[in-house]
């Protein structure tokens, strides 16, 4: 009986090993999960308001980030960064953009990731140290190394306020 569960758990050890890997497209997809704002403190130990951005993507060239030595300085904005946050604020019950101007795109350059398929779930935080906008949501989107765009996804809404401390 013994002999049979151990044959019967190496088959199936097997049959797993065989299944095909996913198949996703080369153009990135993202899924926005979940987006939510809390007091942290900051690297000068001031209290600061956060807000906190969770997304999942897949990419099937899995060429999403730079190489750990790019040099991007010189490099114009649509290349340089790879993720981008676009604000709006809500004016009289409707989302209106926040200009660049004042704040209102913000851009992040998302670390080398290289593994075909990609997929996983990235991470972005936001400081407000200064509290402009009180209603606010995101749009956002990324780039892969091959300059396709993803789709653009959008964040719940989300109240802005600094809690008074007692």
């Amino acid at each position: 009986m013994k002999k049979i569960a151990v044959i019967l758990l190496l088959i199936s050890g097997l049959l797993y090993q065989c299944q095909k890997p996913p198949v996703y497209p080369d153009v990135p997809i993202i899924d926005y999960h979940s987006f939510y704002v809390y007091v942290d403190t900051n690297s000068l130990g001031q209290a600061v308001l956060t807000g906190k951005m969770n997304f999942s993507f897949t990419d099937g060239d899995g060429n999403i980030g730079f190489e750990p030595d790019t040099t991007t300085e010189d490099l114009p904005d649509s290349i340089r960064y790879n993720l981008f946050l676009q604000t709006y604020d809500c004016d009289g019950g409707d989302f209106v953009l926040v200009p660049e101007e004042d704040g209102g795109y913000l851009k992040y350059i998302i670390p080398y990731l290289d593994k075909q398929p990609l997929q996983g779930t990235i991470s972005v935080n936001i400081e407000y140290p200064i509290i402009d906008y009180d209603t606010i949501l995101y749009t956002f989107f990324l780039y892969d190394r091959d300059l396709n765009r993803s789709n653009t996804d959008t964040t719940d809404v989300r109240i802005l306020y600094f809690p008074e401390s007692d």
